[in-house]
């Protein structure tokens, strides 16, 4: 099939109600998310809302439509403020869902806490048959994958720990892709992360004979994919990547329908899974007996640290405020999700702001001009239930 002439593939215009779901498959494997002529945010949302609604799905429609209208209003005891923006978190809005979005940031600088101090980081892949891959396995099953992926890589590779994190579409658009994504930490390496072939062999043939049992098979292999990283750079570019969504909003929807209702129905389904000493119970004693700040890139991040940088204190939750009701002319803007007074973008501008792979350095955008106006109490919005899970 040949490529469309430029014009197709100029941006379209507002009103020419393109329905991106009706993109035929040849049309959806022929152009990836960054070249397709309808990869724009605005038309993305408007064709995902509307499929919710059509298809009864309202109350998850109204989550994407409103997406980041409100902020969540934080001062410390000191009066120091922070206004942080609240998202729905759902893997096919096109905020939420988008590769270095917040919900991607907040998901890979937790990740950064458990697993960048590992000397080594081993990174497997573990796939499934096409037809498996394709097919609508339930929440019990999945868990199944992610905790024998893990019982593997322990067993096979002596890692202490890790996290599981299945994704649900690959390179090829327009049908589902299951497979898991394990990160785990290699102590006993000497910094290197090769291992024998039989190794990988035995990892392989573990994968193959649960697959087998849990769902009646007789492959006689299945595919599995080793790797590792060393360095801090390459460490945080696994991290990053294998907390990417589970699905973007682009390949949501060139799903057929049938997809797109069982990716629905997972919401509230917990897909990050940790294991071994990094599961939720027991990475803060671990990690403190090795000496290990287990909130570093947490605090360095002004959006996610409840910690004023100008006095130490911590940030309480105030109220939501909508984006139109923001006291403006009193704060900075950190990024596109993060506001503050003053004298906390000036403590962050001299040294406490974050130097990770998202810190507020790299993503600002230019701060708003301070004006002479005396500071004023915010205005008081009409109540709605907060959302603190960007600070859990």
């Amino acid at each position: 099939m040949t490529r469309p002439s430029l014009p197709f593939l100029a941006p379209p215009g507002p009103d020419n109600s393109v329905d991106l779901p009706s993109l035929s498959t040849p049309i959806a494997q022929v152009f990836s998310p960054e070249l397709n002529p309808h990869n724009d945010r605005a038309l993305q949302q408007k064709t995902v809302v509307s499929w919710l609604d059509d298809n009864g799905y309202s109350d998850l429609a109204s989550k994407v439509l409103s997406c980041g209208t409100n902020y969540a209003y934080l001062r410390c005891p000191n009066g120091h403020e922070k206004y942080a923006k609240l998202h729905c978190k759902l893997e096919f809005c096109p905020d939420c869902g988008a590769r270095g979005s917040r919900i991607h940031k907040t998901r890979a600088t937790r990740a950064r806490d458990r697993l960048l101090w590992a000397p080594v980081l081993g990174y497997a892949v573990f796939t499934l048959p096409g037809d498996l891959a394709a097919s609508h396995l339930s929440k019990d099953t999945l868990k199944r994958l992610e905790q024998e992926a893990g019982k593997i890589v322990m067993t096979h590779f002596g890692a202490a720990g890790g996290s599981n994190r299945i994704h649900f579409a690959g390179d090829a658009l327009g049908h589902l892709q299951i497979h898991v994504n394990v990160l785990f930490a290699l102590e006993n390496t000497n910094g290197i992360g090769k291992v024998d072939k039989a190794i990988l062999d035995a990892a392989r043939d573990a994968w193959t004979v649960f697959v087998n049992s849990h769902f009646n098979r007789t492959e006689k292999t299945t595919v599995f994919h080793y790797s590792f990283a060393t360095t801090g750079p390459k460490k945080a570019n696994k991290i990053k990547y294998v907390f990417r969504p589970i699905i973007d909003a682009f390949k949501f929807m060139v799903l057929p329908d049938e997809d797109k209702h069982y990716i629905v129905g997972l919401r509230g389904w917990h897909n990050t899974r940790w294991f071994g000493k990094l599961s939720n119970s027991t990475y803060k004693k671990y990690l403190t007996g090795k000496g290990i700040e287990y909130q570093k890139h947490q605090n360095d991040d002004a959006y996610l640290s409840k910690i004023c940088p100008v006095c130490g204190e911590k940030f309480r939750y105030i109220e939501t405020v909508h984006k139109y009701d923001l006291p403006i002319y009193r704060l900075r803007r950190l990024d596109n999700d993060t506001l503050v007074d003053f004298e906390v973008f000036n403590a962050l501008q001299t040294g406490k702001k974050s130097g990770g792979i998202f810190s507020a350095a790299n993503e600002t955008e230019g701060g708003l001009r301070p004006c002479s106006a005396p500071p004023q109490t915010p205005p008081k919005s009409a109540p709605v239930a907060p959302c603190f899970s960007f600070m859990s």
